[in-house]
């Protein structure tokens, strides 16, 4: 882990440009990465590399090179915003040679097949009047990825309950909501962020499915 902390806080610190620089992506040039850059970490590097990997909202790639540097050889990881794409694209390609890994869209426009999935500091809530919404929007991503056997997925924890209007209430879920959508999987969770410490609370789910 540490190689690779060293490896993008060198990239980060001196490769992207002014204007690509965000809130979330400058904690990628410091001494600590958040804690579900981590714990993605922590669960990869003790799975089979021959599995295929997507993610939906990889913004810079700096959770994209975990899956890299781990090893894994079929990755596929999805951006819309065109401008974090060609980010992504230009240091995934630097760092490790792979020029066939970054997609500029949001998520697999037709159904793929994926053993792990992973969702992480993200919340694509465009249209979304209602929780029921937004779990079947995580559900479409889950479905159209090929329902794979484990699920890495970051959300805002329904004990933040301070007026947000960029993370508003019916997306911010508790683990009975998790429950709820994936009843056969075995689940634990990690908290990654807590108000008011942090701008928002946070938290991390290891959706598996059971044997």
């Amino acid at each position: 882990m540490e190689e690779l902390h060293e490896l993008l806080v060198n990239y980060n610190s001196y490769n992207i440009k002014e204007k690509y620089q965000r809130s979330w992506s400058k904690q990628f040039c410091e001494p600590t990465f958040p804690i579900y850059w981590q714990k993605v970490f922590e669960i990869l590097r003790y799975e089979n590399r021959e599995q295929r990997v997507v993610e939906i909202g990889c913004g810079q790639g700096d959770v994209t090179s975990i899956f890299c540097h781990l090893g894994f050889k079929n990755i596929k990881a999805f951006e819309r915003d065109t401008d974090m794409a060609e980010v992504a694209k230009e240091k995934i390609a630097t760092l490790f040679s792979r020029n066939d890994i970054i997609v500029s869209a949001e998520s697999p426009q037709s159904p793929i097949v994926s053993d792990i999935l992973v969702l992480v500091n993200c919340a694509y809530d465009d249209g979304v009047k209602t929780k029921e919404e937004y779990l079947r929007k995580l559900q479409g991503f889950y479905d159209i990825a090929g329902t794979p056997a484990l699920f890495i997925l970051e959300v805002i924890d329904s004990s933040y309950t301070i007026e947000d209007e960029n993370f508003p209430c019916q997306i911010r879920l508790d683990s009975k909501d998790i429950e709820r959508l994936f009843p056969n999987a075995d689940i634990g969770s990690w908290e990654t962020y807590r108000y008011p410490q942090n701008k928002r609370t946070k938290r991390l789910y290891i959706i598996r499915k059971k044997q």
